[in-house]
């Protein structure tokens, strides 16, 4: 198997509503989706909340199948509280999305490791051990439900402003230890830019990472830009994933409008992902002398 490239399938939002918007992602050379939808319902109203039928329909339209659900998330579904209630209330949500995640065809389910620190708050050393725990134990409930429904759960590294899943060693180690196929990791390699060295994270990533998000940063903010538009090295990166032998899907999480979308096209977007591929899995660049023979046997 081959890594290979996938799209965010952005269900619920108006600016996103155009089957085009999906097409563009197929021509960049995208062959599954990661269903993304919105929470607070169909165009943000709270009245009309996104059905399982709206995102199967969505995902038909764009052409390529399902792959995985990105699981809701927010404060209020935090598998590191430490509030035993709030922590299985989560839980439960997360088993609730591995069935939806089945039924759209895609068996892996995103799940963010903990919430966001309030602005203002401090968290102890003692917390932050807390909440470790508390998302082991969550993670171990997730695999047992995984191992009998047949879905499994992607922990996914954050960013340096959440209580916990910051630290991708940590994260790794607590995978290792709970030894389970039905969880790891989803590794996004923009969330790593904001914490340190995100060459350094995937190498040690590797093992547990079971799907990737790829966007880009300055190492600022959660931009979600195009790759090679900020300052991820994609060349180290497309070598640490070779190295770390890993062969699934590197979902594109990036959010740009149909007219921007359309100009990474004409600028020759999908030719960079292509040659990031080639690398990432390993494979030479062709040869502008293959190319020639290749043009000229057409």
């Amino acid at each position: 198997m081959t890594i290979r490239l996938g799209t965010v399938a952005p269900v619920g939002f108006a600016e996103f509503a155009d089957p085009a918007w999906l097409g563009c992602m197929r021509e960049l050379g995208c062959s599954s989706v990661q269903v993304y939808r919105n929470r607070i319902g169909r165009g943000g109203d709270p009245a009309k909340p996104v059905t399982t039928r709206e995102m199967r329909d969505y995902v038909a339209a764009g052409e390529m199948p399902c792959d995985s659900l990105h699981g809701l998330y927010g404060n209020d579904l935090d598998p590191s509280n430490p509030d035993e209630s709030a922590r299985r209330a989560a839980v439960d949500v997360f088993k609730a999305e591995g069935d939806l995640a089945m039924e759209l065809g895609g068996p892996l389910v995103v799940v963010h490791c903990a919430g966001i620190v309030p602005e203002g708050r401090s968290v102890s050393a003692e917390e932050r051990a807390l909440r470790w725990s508390q998302l082991r134990k969550s993670a171990a409930e997730l695999a047992s439900f995984g191992q009998a429904q047949g879905v499994r759960y992607a922990l996914e590294n954050l960013p340096p402003y959440h209580f916990v899943g910051s630290d991708t060693p940590a994260l790794r180690a607590l995978l290792d230890e709970l030894n389970s196929p039905r969880v790891g990791m989803c590794f996004d390699v923009a969330h790593a830019n904001l914490v340190g060295d995100p060459i350094r994270a995937t190498a040690a990533a590797a093992g547990q990472m079971i799907y990737v998000h790829i966007c880009d940063n300055h190492g600022r903010s959660d931009d979600h830009l195009m790759p090679f538009c900020g300052t991820i090295d994609w060349n180290a990166f497309a070598r640490a994933l070779n190295e770390g032998r890993y062969t699934g899907v590197l979902m594109l999480e990036v959010f740009p409008a149909l007219r921007e979308l359309r100009r990474f096209l004409d600028e020759g977007m999908k030719d960079k992902l292509a040659a990031f591929l080639r690398q990432a899995n390993g494979k030479p660049s062709p040869s502008p002398d293959a190319d020639a023979v290749s043009k000229n046997a057409v």
